[in-house]
Parts: structure tokens; sequence; C-alpha cells
């Protein structure tokens, strides 16, 4: 590979649709652009191999081709930890973390500063509890959120309805067909709870009245946003409705300067240059924050609207590849 213009995406070969422009992109621009697809990897389709000789040294090549992880100037982890379009039996299954494991081997190797979002700072990104906090320290307005096992803990969240979420929405069936666990509103009463089951696994949250909802997507010193505008019967989750444009739509909208500034702030705190941010606005136009996906989608709202998001990326990595290489051309 040509270290002196190297940038990784490490992703699957099942996210193309969100990796290829952006690669492309990268090539024209004269780089050189090293794709490393989890699943191919997974069926031994692609040839892996990674290892420390006597002398310490670690080496790694991908497809036939050595790769100095160290010497990358800049690097995308896109969700390389999808193996499989395949139903998994348990033994499929209970490799996938195994494999995930075994290539986080790898991915240390690349210097921190080359990383758009490093992966141990969105596995840390991710927790919700976490984020909740760090949202509040920057100023913006949220709700109660609490995990427990017990019921009366659950039932003493504030508001007359609250709602259940997941951690990780996506799954899938016995079947291998991927799946989504949407948020769930329940009334805030005790005697209408399921209490033959326990509220454990879950987040359950104070529900919050919507007025419209927002997804601004942050790369750098940039900010993409885009209003959800769903209706009455579809305040639940937009994304169970998406496909029904009678009951979800999306325009390209100005979100508050201030508010743009907190989600700065906000990846500033994870060390993250990139971020999908969700938030409810209120009827009375109070915005409360919900997440921050350090790993989210945005293909719909390039499709949809038209928001260069893509490119947005790409010049982030760009810009994290030539300030690496410095003016010698070469990685500092």
């Amino acid at each position: 590979m040509n270290t002196d213009k190297t940038i990784l995406i490490a992703s699957s070969s099942l996210d193309i649709y969100t990796y290829g422009p952006i690669a492309r992109d990268l090539t024209g621009r004269g780089y050189d652009v090293v794709t490393y697809e989890s699943d191919k990897v997974a069926a031994g389709t692609a040839p892996l191999c990674a290892g420390v000789d006597k002398q310490g040294v670690a080496r790694v090549s991908y497809s036939g081709v050595p790769l100095e992880l160290d010497m990358v100037a800049a690097a995308w982890y896109r969700r390389p930890n999808e193996f499989s379009l395949d139903s998994p039996d348990m033994i499929g299954a209970a490799m996938n973390p195994e494999r995930a494991l075994t290539q986080e081997n790898s991915w240390d190797l690349v210097p921190e500063d080359a990383w758009l979002n490093a992966p141990g700072k969105i596995e840390r990104a991710e927790g919700k509890l976490t984020q909740l906090r760090i949202a509040a320290a920057v100023g913006f307005c949220i709700a109660p959120m609490v995990i427990s096992n017990e019921w009366d803990r659950v039932g003493a969240l504030p508001g007359d309805e609250i709602v259940f979420k997941t951690t990780n929405d996506f799954f899938k069936d016995r079947k291998g067909d991927w799946k989504v666990h949407y948020t769930t509103p329940f009334p805030n009463d005790l005697s209408k709870l399921p209490l033959d089951g326990n509220p454990f696994p879950g987040l359950w949250q104070t529900r919050v009245e919507k007025g419209r909802e927002w997804r601004v997507t942050v790369i750098g010193n940039e900010a993409f946003a885009a209003a959800v505008h769903t209706s009455s019967d579809a305040k639940d989750d937009w994304r169970k409705h998406q496909l029904d444009t009678s009951k979800v739509r999306n325009t390209i909208e100005r979100f508050p300067d201030a508010e743009v500034e907190k989600c700065f702030s906000y990846l500033g705190k994870f060390g993250l240059k990139f971020g999908a941010f969700d938030f409810i606005e209120e009827p009375d136009g109070n915005l409360v924050f919900l997440e921050c996906n350090p790993n989210g989608q945005y293909g719909w709202l390039e499709e949809e609207l038209g928001l260069p998001i893509s490119s947005a990326i790409a010049s982030e990595l760009a810009g994290i590849a030539d300030t690496n290489m410095g003016w010698t051309g070469k990685r500092v």
C-alpha cells in the first residue's frame, strides 16, 4: 500500500452503499483507499494475517497486501462488525463477538489521531447513561431515564407516560432476518405496566410530547439538520412509519445555532468528529436531546434531501490525512 497517502475504511461489504461513494471520492482526490471488509474475512474470501514477530513488530496483511497500519494517514471505523447476511446457527452467532474482538487487535495499531472516530471512543460514546450525562453537561435539555429490574423504580419516573427502549435497536430473528426494536410507549401506571415480566434489561424514559423531531448530522465543523414531521399516529417511533410519506416527511430546516454549538461541544467531550444527533422538539419549541449515535446512518438524508454528508465525511478524512502527512507528504 502507498503509506504516504493511505486512508483505511474498516467496514463490511454489507455497508458498501454507505462507504462506497466516500471511497470513490477519496480515490478521485488521489488517496490510496484500503477497504477492510469484515464479512469477507469471516467467510475466508479475503485473506487476513496479523501477528507479531520475535522482535515484537506487528505485521498485518489483507488480501495479500501488507498493511502498515501504524502509517495510515486517516481511518474510518464504519461498522466493521457485520459478518454475514446468512441465518446464524448457534456456533456462528457465538463466533461473531470473538471475530469482533480479534479485529480490535488490528485497529489498535492505527494511530488514534488517524481515526474519524476512534473505536474505543465510539464504544464509550454509545453508552446511553453517559450520553445523557454529557448532554446535560453541555446544556442540552434531557428526559429522565432509568435502567432497573424493579418496577417501582420505573414507575417513579415523572410524567403520565413512559417509553421503553433498547440499547441496541437492530437484531436478527431466528430466521436470520434483520429486525428493529422500536420505542414503545406505556402509561406510567403500575396497574397497567407488564408487572409479570422483568423490566431489565431495557431503558425506561419519561415520554416527551412531540411537535416535530430532528436529525442533526455533525462532521468536523459542519452540521446538517433535517426536521422530521410526523402525523398524529406516527408519534411513537418515526422509523416504524418512514416508508409512508403521508405519515413521515423530512425537510431541510435551520437548527438553532446555539444548539448546534452544543453538538460540537458534546462531540468534543468524547473526542469525536462525527455524530448523528436525535432531538424532539416539544409543541412549545423546547428541544430535548434523545441520543447521539457516533456511527449513525445518514443515507436517506442524502437520497431524500440532497444533504452532502458523504462529501463532508470524505473532506474530513482528507483533512485528517493531510494533517498527519505534514508538509513532507509522509506520515508524521
